[in-house]
């Protein structure tokens, strides 16, 4: 039996979308497909996508280009490795791609939509309703997701096929695997949140919350894990910490490879997102057995959280509501997540 060929385009950078493609990789290897990752080079950030690659794969780095030049070496790669199936989980490469979808009739187009429309400007949601229609099949993480595209883009309802994130299990219980906890002795309730430092992940509003929580109780400490290169948000969330006079309580511990024993001997972890596609940390914490305090800025965040039962959620940007909620939360103990990923089964399916 030949064995079926897929080519996954990837960023270099470490979000959602790269960590999901390489988990998809890794389940179609897993039942056979002949797996290779090209990695589209992009800037220099601070944490690489290869990194979280086994070494067993095929990995090809794509150099920094144009838009017209990234085209044109997408074009070059699939006509020289002629695969079953290409898939690629982010706006920037899927609109390099899809527009070569004509020239390889005999390859399938696979694509996951890694937002809501009304994270994009009018310009990229005008180049979604234009170009998604060429794949063979769209992946969408929710139902909400798919609603948008069939009835803002006028997609094919039956291209899109909701898939919600199944979680990379290996993965996390090789985090795990030691048991070293990095707030052993610390004698304080350790909030957690991960993610990089940005406006969309909303650092600003839970150091704000975690400040009105501070002054309820003194037995609290606040970990942000992730990236600090972007110094101007840096800045707003250090002041807002400054200001509140609670830098003492609050650590930049920087980005983790490996934030998993940050995450599961944490008594709350924190997601104060102003917009997510299906946010992977917060699954992967109740998995952990960590409860949630959430931001719900979208519909799933209330459907995977069991209100009272493995976390708490406030609404969007709503600082009190949030200090609440981070605050009931603390008094959970350990959970048991009720949430179900899609299964590898799933995934695979798509790709026959």
């Amino acid at each position: 039996m030949i064995m079926k060929k897929v080519i996954l385009f990837v960023h270099n950078s470490v979000g959602g979308a790269e960590r999901m493609t390489v988990l998809i990789g890794k389940m179609l290897s897993s039942k056979g497909y002949d797996v290779s990752f090209f990695v589209v080079n992009q800037g220099h950030p601070t944490s690489n996508i290869c990194d979280f690659i086994p070494e067993d794969y095929k990995v090809v780095n794509i150099p920094e280009s144009k838009p017209l030049g990234l085209i044109k070496k997408l074009y070059h790669i699939i006509n020289e490795e002629k695969p079953n199936f290409v898939f690629s989980s982010a706006l920037l490469i899927n609109d390099k791609v899809l527009p070569l979808r004509w020239l390889f009739p005999k390859t399938k187009f696979i694509i996951r939509c890694e937002n809501y429309l009304y994270t994009f400007s009018g310009k990229q949601k005008l180049m979604i309703a234009c170009l998604y229609r060429l794949a063979d099949t769209i992946i969408a993480q929710t139902q909400e997701m798919k609603d948008e595209l069939v009835n803002e883009c006028k997609i094919n309802n039956s291209k899109i096929t909701v898939l919600e994130n199944p979680i990379d299990e290996n993965r996390i219980l090789d985090g795990i695997k030691e048991g070293w906890n990095p707030y052993k002795d610390l004698g304080k309730k350790i909030v957690v949140a991960s993610g990089r430092i940005c406006y969309q992940k909303g650092f600003d509003l839970l150091v704000e919350s975690f400040a009105k929580l501070c002054r309820e109780r003194d037995d609290v400490l606040l970990y942000i894990l992730g990236d600090t290169s972007n110094k101007d948000e840096m800045s707003k969330v250090s002041e807002i910490a400054r200001g509140n006079g609670i830098t003492d309580k609050v650590c930049f511990a920087g980005f983790k490879t490996n934030p998993y024993p940050y995450i599961k001997y944490a008594d709350c972890f924190a997601l104060s997102s102003r917009w997510e596609g299906l946010p992977n940390v917060l699954i992967e914490s109740l998995y952990l057995g960590t409860p949630v305090a959430a931001m719900a800025c979208i519909p799933i965040i209330r459907r995977i959280i069991s209100e009272g039962v493995d976390g708490f959620t406030a609404d969007k940007e709503d600082v009190e509501g949030f200090a609440a909620a981070i605050n009931n939360t603390l008094e959970l103990g350990r959970v048991t997540s009720s949430y179900k990923g899609s299964t590898p089964e799933d995934f695979v399916n798509l790709f026959n």
